[in-house]
C-alpha cells in the first residue's frame, strides 16, 4: 500500500483477487470506450510505480500492484502505451520524468491516466521545464545524456528512438501557442479523457488542470480503488460516484455517526445503506482479507438498479479534535476551496496542521501559492478562511466563539516546497502514482518539511 495514514502494508495478491479487479477494470474501460470511441486513436500516457521494489524475508516480492497491471498487460495492448514498462523502474526521480515525457512528447497521445491527479498536474510542470531539451531529442532522435540513467535501461529506451525534425518544428509551434511554454494541449491537441481521482483529499487538484490542459477535458474518476480493493467502477464522466462491486467482494458498512468499533453485530450490508448518509467500511475479499477496516469513508449518492452508488470522502483518521470540534479533511478542503476561489488553480493547498499555542490549540493552514501574495492580503485571506471553516462545522464555530480554541493562522509557503518535498518522499519509497498526504495533521514535523514566507494569523 502507499501508507497514506502511516507505514506501508502488505496486501497479499492471488491469482483470484487479480482476475476480478481485471474484470472490473475492463468494464471501467468499456465505459470510457462507449463514450469516447477515439479513446485509443493515440497512445494511452500513465504513470506507475515498479512491480518489484523489495522483498519480504520469505523471499516474496512485493511491489505496486500498478506496475504489475502495466507489466503484465496483453501484447495486443502494449502498442498503445506511450512507455515501455522500465522507464518506471528507473529510481531517480527527474530521470524518470524526463525519459517518460521524452517519449510521450514525440507521440499523439489521446488518454491519460494515473490514480492521483498531482501526477497528472506534475507531467504537465515537467513538460513545460524540459521543452528545451526534449525537442532536441526528439530532433536528434536521442535521449540527454544529463539524466542519471541506467545502461542497460537507456537502451531498451533509445532502441525505438529516431530522429524527428518535424515533430521538434511541431513541439516549437507548441510553444509559441503557450505564449513561451511548452503546454499539454498544445502538445497533444488529440487527448480525449484523463482518468483520475477526482474526489476526496486530491480532488482539488482538478482546477488546476486548465492551466495546462484543453478547457472543457473530460475526466473520468477512477473509482473506489486501493490495493487491498477495486470497490466500485465510475460509468460516467459526471462526479465521482460509481455503483459498489457487489459481485466481486463483500463490504460491510458502520454509520460514521456511530461511537466506537462495531462488532459484527452493528455491521450493515449493502442492502441496507440510505442515500445521503456516510458509513466506514470493512472487505472481505479473494485476496484473504477478513472484515478488513479500510479506514475510508464513503457516502451513498444514489442507487444504480439495486446497487448503491459511492464516492469516496476521506480516510477515516482525517480528523482532529482538541476540543469536540472534529474538524475532517474534507470539510477543510471544501473551507479552502471556498476562500481561495479568487485563487483557483493557483495555489496548493498542502495541510492544516492542529498545534498547542499556549495553553490553546489551533489550526495552521499551509498553503503555496503560485502567484505572490502579501501580508495584506493573507491577513483577508485567513478571515475568509475562518468564517469557511465556520460555516462547514457548527462545532468549531462554537469552539472559537467560547475561546476555547486560539484564532487560525496561514502559513504561506515558499513556491516549490510541496514539490520538492514530493521528490523526497518518493525517493525514500513512496509511491509515485499513488502519493498523497493526509490534509490534516498534528505532526509538527511534516510541517516543519516547509519553508514559510510568512505567517498571517486571524485578529
Amino acid at each position: 500500500t502507499s501508507g497514506t495514514t502511516g507505514k506501508q502494508k502488505y496486501i497479499p495478491i492471488t491469482a483470484t483477487s487479480k482476475r476480478v479487479k481485471s474484470r472490473l477494470t475492463r468494464t471501467w474501460v468499456s465505459g470510457i470506450h462507449r463514450d469516447h470511441p477515439d479513446i485509443f486513436m493515440g497512445h494511452i500516457l500513465s504513470v506507475v510505480s515498479p512491480e518489484v521494489e523489495s522483498y519480504a524475508p520469505c523471499g516474496t516480492p512485493c511491489g505496486a500492484e500498478s506496475g504489475q497491471g502495466y507489466r503484465n498487460i496483453p501484447a495486443a495492448l502494449k502498442k498503445l502505451y506511450s512507455q515501455p514498462y522500465e522507464v518506471f523502474t528507473i529510481k531517480d526521480y527527474d530521470a524518470k520524468y524526463y525519459a517518460l515525457l521524452r517519449i510521450a512528447a514525440s507521440q499523439s497521445i489521446s488518454f491519460i491516466y494515473s490514480c492521483n491527479p498531482s501526477t497528472i498536474l506534475l507531467l504537465a510542470q515537467r513538460l513545460g521545464e524540459n521543452a528545451e531539451d526534449i525537442i532536441k531529442d526528439v530532433r536528434d532522435g536521442t535521449l540527454s545524456n544529463d539524466y542519471n540513467i541506467p545502461a542497460e535501461i537507456r537502451s531498451i529506451i533509445e532502441s525505438p528512438l529516431h530522429p524527428d525534425p518535424e515533430r521538434a518544428s511541431f513541439l516549437e509551434k507548441a510553444i509559441s501557442l503557450g505564449d513561451g511554454t511548452m503546454l499539454p494541449r498544445h502538445v497533444w491537441p488529440d487527448l480525449q479523457l484523463i482518468g483520475c481521482w477526482k474526489g476526496g483529499t486530491v480532488g482539488l487538484y482538478l482546477d488546476r488542470f486548465k492551466q495546462y490542459y484543453q478547457e472543457g477535458l473530460d475526466v473520468r474518476d477512477m473509482g473506489w480503488l486501493a490495493s487491498e480493493v477495486r470497490g466500485s467502477v465510475p460509468l460516467t464522466d459526471d462526479g465521482n460516484s460509481g455503483p459498489l462491486a457487489i459481485d466481486t467482494n463483500v463490504y460491510e458498512f458502520f454509520p460514521i455517526e456511530e461511537d466506537g468499533k462495531p462488532d459484527g453485530k452493528d455491521l450493515l450490508t449493502a442492502d441496507q445503506l440510505e442515500i445521503g448518509k456516510r458509513y466506514f467500511v470493512y472487505v472481505t475479499t479473494h485476496a484473504g482479507l477478513y472484515r478488513y477496516d479500510m479506514n475510508d469513508i464513503l457516502e451513498v449518492t444514489g442507487f444504480y438498479g439495486k446497487t448503491p452508488l459511492v464516492r469516496f470522502i476521506q480516510k477515516g483518521k482525517g480528523v482532529i479534535s482538541f476540543t469536540g470540534e472534529k474538524l475532517y479533511e474534507e470539510q477543510l478542503i471544501t473551507a479552502v476551496d471556498l476562500a481561495l476561489s479568487k485563487y483557483k488553480g493557483q495555489y496548493q493547498f498542502i495541510t492544516t496542521l492542529g498545534e498547542m499555542h499556549g495553553n490553546k490549540a489551533r489550526y495552521v493552514f499551509l498553503i503555496e501559492f503560485d502567484v505572490p501574495v502579501n501580508t495584506d492580503e493573507g491577513k483577508r485571506l485567513i478571515t475568509a478562511i475562518e468564517q469557511a471553516v465556520r460555516d462547514q462545522n457548527v462545532e468549531y464555530a462554537s469552539k472559537r466563539d467560547s475561546h476555547r480554541l486560539a484564532p487560525p493562522v496561514l502559513r504561506v509557503v515558499k513556491k516549490g516546497q510541496f514539490g520538492n518535498y514530493r521528490r523526497r518522499e518518493v525517493s525514500k519509497g513512496k509511491l509515485d502514482g499513488q502519493f498523497k498526504v493526509l490534509r490534516i495533521t498534528k505532526d509538527a514535523h511534516f510541517a516543519s518539511e516547509f519553508e514559510a514566507l510568512f505567517d498571517a494569523t486571524f485578529e
